[in-house]
């Protein structure tokens, strides 16, 4: 299962491993980190690469041109990174993130090009039980080596991680074998297959056998009777799950290891799940994003972008502490999906900081400045509704670019 590893990630394992603090280091996060700025030190001399997204063409354009950007071979991926937006005026370290939170975006919700559907998932089925698909198009386009570069390259730059991947693919992917593979039925994404594995589950008397029979010759499996039933039903569920999808985790176990992170993910394999969460886990709660806000003084007030000017006087005071309600209660209140795009619109992807700042200002319309991390809200709502409509009409724009009301 695991391929070769080519000369420059073999010395992207000495460098690693010559700092080695990752290694010992007891929070898994911490030892992500350490290791990924260890790894990015290391080639910071390197030929810098260019992500470009022009915002202003369709959404096929834009995804092929991330596709065309990650199926590029010979890629030092551990390079410094420079992302820009065009037709957008933004710049700096919150258009980074911005792009590499809409490659996982579009990884996850599916991608626009030219690959016989209109929508191209690259893993399919249900959620938390995500295997690789089967088609032999993605897999004849390197689709998931590509993957494996989007995810390993968004961990290197901090960035968001993908989740809902079948445990069952996890653990093949890290070198497990097939004998203890915790392969179920949720991770059969057919449904039809799925429904003869339930005929051959149990000791009820078998019905529509042919369908059985059709499905067991196909994989070259003999017919089903009283005594096999139980060992088929494992044979077909692994051959459906995993066997059918070997080439495709090679890919992704091969894109993977060219993002430098292989090291760290076989000797700390408690960062395995900080690379692959559960999707329930990924989700954005309230308490995250409050725990992360630094809400705004008290002593000065902001009356444009670039200056402090003056004290407070009570009405000032009155108007930050009820706009920042505002903020409070919309961030108690609303759906995960909103909140990420509040996130994404407030420092340019879906996952909270240790400080996220709220500046109360003179302005129309809310805005965000993300590479300084700032959420910027109009002092002048004085009903929750109006902030509401607007601040809403703001993060929708969050997956478009910057700036756009």
């Amino acid at each position: 299962m695991i391929s070769s590893v080519p000369m420059e990630m073999e010395e992207t394992e000495k460098i690693s491993s010559t700092t080695g603090k990752w290694r010992t280091v007891f929070d898994p996060k911490e030892a992500g980190w350490l290791f990924t700025q260890d790894l990015l030190h290391s080639n910071r001399d390197s030929k810098s690469l260019f992500l470009s997204l022009d915002i202003r063409k369709d959404k096929k354009e834009q995804d092929q041109a991330l596709v065309t950007f990650y199926q590029r071979d010979n890629v030092k991926w551990t390079s410094p990174l420079m992302c820009t937006l065009q037709g957008d005026v933004a710049a700096g370290s919150g258009v980074d993130r911005h792009v590499i939170s809409t490659v996982i975006f579009k990884l996850i919700s599916g991608l626009h090009i030219n690959l016989g559907t209109a929508i191209t998932q690259i893993f399919e089925g249900e959620r938390d039980h995500l295997i690789p698909s089967v088609s032999d198009e993605l897999l004849d386009n390197n689709m998931f080596t590509i993957a494996g570069r989007m995810i390993g390259h968004s961990f290197l730059h901090c960035g968001p991680s993908f989740p809902g991947l079948s445990p069952a693919i996890i653990h093949i992917l890290f070198g497990g074998s097939l004998e203890t593979c915790p392969v179920t039925l949720r991770d059969c994404p057919d449904l039809d297959i799925r429904d003869v594995l339930k005929m051959l589950d149990g000791d009820a008397e078998l019905t529509e056998c042919d369908s059985i029979h059709q499905l067991c010759l196909s994989w070259d499996l003999p017919a089903p009777n009283a005594t096999n039933r139980k060992w088929l039903y494992g044979k077909l569920l692994l051959h459906a799950v995993i066997e059918r999808t070997t080439c495709q985790i090679d890919q992704f176990q091969k894109g993977l290891k060219e993002t430098g992170l292989w090291p760290l993910l076989i000797h700390r394999r408690d960062v395995i799940p900080i690379l692959f969460p559960r999707e329930s886990e990924a989700q954005v709660t309230p308490q995250m994003i409050l725990d992360c806000i630094t809400w705004p003084s008290s002593v000065t007030v902001i009356f444009d972008s670039y200056k402090v000017v003056g004290h407070r006087d009570k009405s000032d005071v009155t108007d930050v502490c009820r706009v920042s309600d505002y903020l409070k209660a919309f961030i108690e209140n609303a759906s995960s999906a909103e909140l990420k795009s509040l996130i994404k619109f407030w420092i340019g992807w879906e996952l909270p900081t240790t400080e996220m700042k709220v500046e109360i200002v003179d302005s129309r319309f809310p805005t965000a400045v993300t590479c300084f991390e700032k959420l910027r809200l109009p002092r002048h709502y004085t009903a929750y509704k109006a902030f509401h409509q607007d601040l809403c009409a703001c993060i929708s724009t969050s997956y478009s670019g910057f700036g756009c009301v």
